[in-house]
């Protein structure tokens, strides 16, 4: 008698062992998981007494008094919190068109600087001088648009001229954009001189000298246009920030570079002398 108990109660484990068992992944994928809201302020621990109050609108939508309170008060606990959504929207619009134009107008400097320099040589037709003439004329107006963006970039949007004057890296970066300017003034100037000349008559083939000095110049504007875009990066993102430098000094160098480079292209330009020499050897 006790053996027959004793085979049946393994036979029935046995069979109990080997029937089929839900799996642990289908019962947990079978239960719904609650989503959660957003609740940062998490308004509703509130105590439920409280929420006792609560009430529902004719829509449907559920009212409760005391949170809608609390949601009043937030500008007054919590001012950051409140105006975090809205900080930046009021210039947003015109701050984004105004780095827009920075950009594309820097693009389209771009394009002109290198037509320029494509095209610089050595006994240049008449249509060449022209098109290299309309070339620096657009050149000119990307500068004055990338000149104008910029300021308001600086002083009106991004983060203020308060943030700037105090970044070393913005009156660097201000110093090389003096110099590149400055640089042009040599193309510029001899451009224009070789374009009255073509008008009245004593058009003349330019030389070997005077062709290698403009494209040497297009080539320094080139390197100046890959550097400047790093000090803008490093200035924005706050790197070398600081207060004990006067920013009026800082200033006072940025333009006295600009001026005394200006004063040297623009000398160099009025005296610089082509090899006419090189031209008759053609």
């Amino acid at each position: 008698m006790k053996s027959f108990i004793l085979l049946f109660v393994t036979n029935a484990c046995t069979i109990d062992a080997w029937t089929p068992q839900p799996k642990t992944s289908l019962i947990r994928s079978t239960v719904r998981q609650e989503l959660l809201p957003f609740d940062p302020l998490e308004l509703d621990k509130i105590d439920q007494q409280v929420l006792a109050t609560e009430t529902v609108n004719d829509d449907g939508t559920l009212f409760r008094p005391t949170m809608a309170i609390l949601a009043a008060a937030i500008p007054i606990v919590s001012p950051d919190i409140a105006s975090a959504a809205t900080s930046f929207t009021p210039n947003a619009v015109p701050a984004a068109f105004v780095a827009y134009g920075h950009f594309l107008a820097l693009a389209g400097l771009v394009a002109t600087l290198v037509a320029e320099r494509l095209t610089i040589k050595p006994n240049m037709t008449p249509e060449e001088e022209d098109f290299l003439a309309a070339a620096d004329i657009g050149y000119g107006v990307f500068g004055a648009i990338i000149t104008y963006t910029g300021y308001l970039r600086a002083v009106q949007y991004e983060k203020g001229f308060d943030f700037y004057s105090h970044e070393p890296l913005f009156w660097l970066k201000i110093a090389f954009v003096g110099v590149w300017g400055a640089s042009s003034f040599f193309n510029t100037i001899t451009i224009i001189r070789r374009a009255v000349d073509k008008k009245n008559g004593k058009f003349v083939p330019m030389g070997e000298a005077l062709a290698k000095r403009m494209i040497q110049i297009c080539n320094a504007e080139l390197v100046a246009v890959a550097i400047i875009p790093l000090t803008a990066s490093l200035m924005a993102r706050g790197v070398g920030y600081s207060e004990d430098i006067p920013w009026q000094a800082e200033a006072g160098l940025a333009a006295l570079i600009f001026a005394g480079a200006s004063f040297k292209y623009v000398k160099e330009a009025f005296s610089f002398e082509d090899s006419i020499a090189s031209v008759d050897s053609k």
